[in-house]
């Protein structure tokens, strides 16, 4: 058995006497986009890496993090304390518990480090594991503390009852890897804050023992400074409608969830959050799964393919959100033949599930955007005359002052506005969101109306440009 010390009895002479830069992004000024701090936009292409901290080895995690790195992710999300088992019996890869006996104030920590003593790697030094091998590859993880459900229980009982155990936590975590400048920070997971009476209050607790612990202050009262952190709240809707004006939410986060292909709250929610006043960078964060039954369903409605995680992609990307998490059913629990699955719709091992086709095709949308993001660049629709579409055709439109996107999902013939861009002449092509590729159309004059077809979908089947699947992306440069 385990050998546990007190991790709460530090002496404020331990403490650290300035905040560290904890985290190196930033938002931009206009509030709409995250900066790295030189000032070069980040676009958060995220993946659903939720069970690993508990399911993957340490050689897993390497080999995990390398091939979403090699895919051009730049954010893991992922859980301390799981959703699935209470945390005093949460066994990771290792068999480690991460609390003692569900109790918030007792994380389970042991003397030493050294994984090759069973004795002394603990469930914590695991995660410091993960974090460093992150931080080599240049990945920030997106660490949820404890998942919604031990907050905001809907099935059993909760673990943070009151603000002082949240606070204490959140200033554990936060004080351990104060130095880490690899972390954002994601309160929440899946619950709505207000399903239970005190459930904001606890969040809000937590956030503030985060940014207490980062800077190394250890007192509770209502106040932090939150510039060394940067977090968001994770649920179905955004963050936006409970912590707007809170000074620990640096962006909102979201999920169009699951529940069909055509989703509109992929754009509904992103323009939303980019319409409030004073407004925030946001994220659409739980979108549909590739491989996940559509609507929860194991048998007769299919699964989620690449198309739909590029469709729920570009919809919420094109419509303002300054990022996007993918999702693989198989990935996030990283189930195997010696895994159990959590769900019976997961058909194959997390090993297979890497290179499922959406993983590689959401990478050309992150290069895309990193050519796009500039200050002025916004969702407008105006420019479109005809040919908008609605549900699974919808048309989305980002532009600036010089340059216009424009995304048309199944293969819709569109009359766009020019004269808009500055310039006298239009440079256009095609974007093929499946490929990365472009396709020169060549220069128009940047006046009048001009309708544009989608390019053939293949070499084989040169009838096919309309339908789904038929997405394309129209790229006109100002010149």
């Amino acid at each position: 058995m385990k050998r546990y010390f007190a991790v709460f009895l530090i002496s404020a002479f331990a403490l650290v006497s300035s905040a560290q830069n904890q985290c190196r992004l930033r938002v931009s000024q206009d509030g709409h986009y995250i900066l790295n701090q030189d000032g070069t936009p980040f676009f958060w292409l995220g993946d659903t890496g939720w069970e690993m901290l508990h399911r993957l080895s340490r050689e897993e995690i390497e080999v995990y993090l390398t091939d979403r790195k090699n895919k051009g992710f730049n954010v893991i999300q992922t859980v301390i304390i799981s959703e699935f088992i209470h945390s005093d019996k949460e066994i990771n890869y290792y068999g480690d518990s991460v609390l003692i006996n569900d109790d918030p104030l007792k994380p389970a920590v042991t003397p030493g480090n050294n994984p090759k003593d069973n004795k002394e790697y603990d469930y914590w030094d695991h995660i410091d594991h993960a974090v460093s091998t992150a931080a080599r590859m240049g990945i920030y993880l997106a660490i949820v503390p404890t998942w919604g459900e031990w907050v905001i229980p809907r099935s059993d009982k909760a673990i943070f009852n009151t603000a002082a155990e949240a606070y204490g936590y959140g200033w554990f975590v936060g004080y351990r890897y104060r130095k880490s400048s690899n972390i954002i920070w994601i309160l929440g997971g899946d619950r709505h804050p207000d399903e239970r009476p005190e459930g904001v209050g606890l969040w809000r607790a937590m956030a503030e023992g985060i940014a207490d612990g980062v800077n190394g202050i250890k007192k509770q009262d209502g106040k932090a400074d939150y510039s060394t952190t940067f977090m968001t709240h994770h649920s179905y809707n955004s963050s936006s409608n409970w912590f707007h004006s809170d000074e620990w939410i640096d962006f909102h986060m979201w999920g169009s969830y699951h529940a069909e292909i055509n989703n509109s709250r992929a754009w509904e929610l992103a323009l939303n959050d980019w319409q409030l006043p004073n407004p925030k960078p946001t994220i659409n964060g739980e979108p549909c799964y590739e491989a996940h039954g559509i609507n929860y369903a194991i048998d007769d409605n299919g699964f989620f393919t690449s198309t739909d995680v590029r469709l729920a992609a570009y919809w919420s990307v094109f419509s303002g959100s300054a990022g996007f998490t993918y999702g693989a059913q198989p990935i996030w629990q990283f189930t195997d033949s010696t895994r159990r699955k959590h769900s019976k719709m997961t058909l194959t091992s997390w090993q297979k599930g890497l290179d499922l086709p959406g993983s590689q095709q959401i990478s050309y949308l992150k290069k895309l955007m990193e050519e796009a993001i500039a200050p002025g660049l916004r969702p407008d629709q105006s420019i479109i005359i005809t040919g908008e579409g609605n549900c699974g055709s919808r048309v989305c439109v980002l532009r600036d002052e010089s340059s216009a996107y424009v995304y048309i999902p199944a293969g819709n013939q569109v009359k766009i506005k020019l004269g808009v861009l500055s310039g006298k002449t239009i440079r256009a092509s095609w974007f093929n969101p499946r490929t990365g590729t472009r396709y020169e159309i060549g220069e128009i004059s940047n006046s009048g109306d001009k309708i544009f077809d989608v390019p053939r979908l293949s070499e084989d089947l040169t009838w096919l440009r309309t339908g789904r699947g038929c997405d394309w992306v129209l790229i006109l440069n100002g010149i």
